[in-house]
């Protein structure tokens, strides 16, 4: 019977609670409606401040690179390890090698110098009427081709080129897209399309060059050995070198190959201003409740002493 009666008592305070809560909630609702408001406002305002941002990717597939056989490089592994060759997968490191190397500080600075679109990253703006970004004269004189103000910093553009540009690989199939989030969508889609051929060519010429290295030098030991067996060696592997420069040679698609080229986007991808706009009036609603339950329980703390 006592259990019952106490579970009367607290289910009645639950309610005297939630009524009491809600009476608050009701004397005060034009504070919260008046807060909540100014945060629903403020939130739209900011939304559309934000300039539209346009998402261009290319999907791509790693390249069948035709190296030496593993088994190939176990007999000659002596002799490959002199010139660098390595006996592990060719075409997942070369690939590991090429994701790596575009998101690098070096290759992000040779590609805005080699493009010459420092000017259009660091000082465009979206022009409404023309429906692209121009220079903002205010930064960059295109006349006289100079800054009006510092020049920006290797470091600037890297940190701005490196938030726009994204790299993802599925681990299901192997796909590898590489996107260029951008204020102007045909900027976007010249640049993602210019860091994929950029990539090939760079990773192309470093192939080149130390296949050439290496067909020197195996050329050289070959010509200081007696050994038929290591004449045989050097032999493979400069074959194996040389079928390296001629493939690099016709291989436009060297380290990657395009499954699906840049685009121009016609949607943007951000801001979502509705989202921006419900998160700010939930973040004002709760702002204005909290500030209606403290100010509640500092006059409840005052009217409490003032009767002790």
């Amino acid at each position: 019977m006592a259990d019952r009666i106490n579970s009367a008592d607290t289910h009645r305070g639950d309610e005297i609670d939630l009524i009491a809560i809600w009476n608050l909630i009701w004397l005060n609702r034009l504070q919260i409606a008046l807060i909540t408001g100014l945060f629903v406002f403020g939130s739209i305002v900011y939304s559309l401040t934000l300039d539209n941002i346009y998402r261009s990717e290319v999907v791509l597939v790693p390249a069948e690179v035709r190296q030496p056989s593993s088994a190939l490089l176990g007999q000659l592994g002596a002799a490959a390890s002199l010139v660098g060759i390595n006996a592990g997968s060719a075409d997942t490191t070369k690939t590991a090698t090429a994701i790596a190397t575009l998101q690098s500080r070096s290759f992000i600075r040779d590609f805005i110098s080699r493009h010459d679109i420092l000017p259009a990253l660091m000082a465009s703006n979206w022009d409404n009427e023309e429906r692209r970004n121009v220079i903002d004269s205010d930064i960059y004189d295109e006349a006289s081709l100079l800054w009006v103000g510092e020049k920006p910093t290797d470091l600037d553009a890297f940190k701005v080129f490196g938030r726009i540009l994204g790299v993802s690989e599925s681990q299901n199939n192997g796909l590898i897209t590489i996107s260029v989030d951008w204020t102007d969508p045909l900027q976007a889609k010249e640049w993602a399309g210019w860091v994929v051929a950029d990539i090939n060519r760079q990773i192309k010429e470093r192939d080149q060059q130390e296949a050439e290295d290496a067909i020197g030098y195996l050329q050289e030991q070959l010509q200081a050995t007696q050994l038929v067996e290591m004449q045989r060696a050097f032999y493979q592997l400069i074959e194996s070198q040389t079928r390296i420069v001629m493939l690099a040679d016709v291989r436009e698609d060297y380290v990657f190959r395009i499954i699906d080229p840049a685009f121009v986007p016609e949607e943007r991808s951000s801001p979502n201003r509705t989202f921006i706009c419900i998160v700010g009036s939930f973040l004002g609603l709760f702002l204005s409740l909290f500030i209606v339950f403290v100010r509640n329980a500092i006059l409840q703390a005052n009217n409490q002493q003032k009767n002790n």
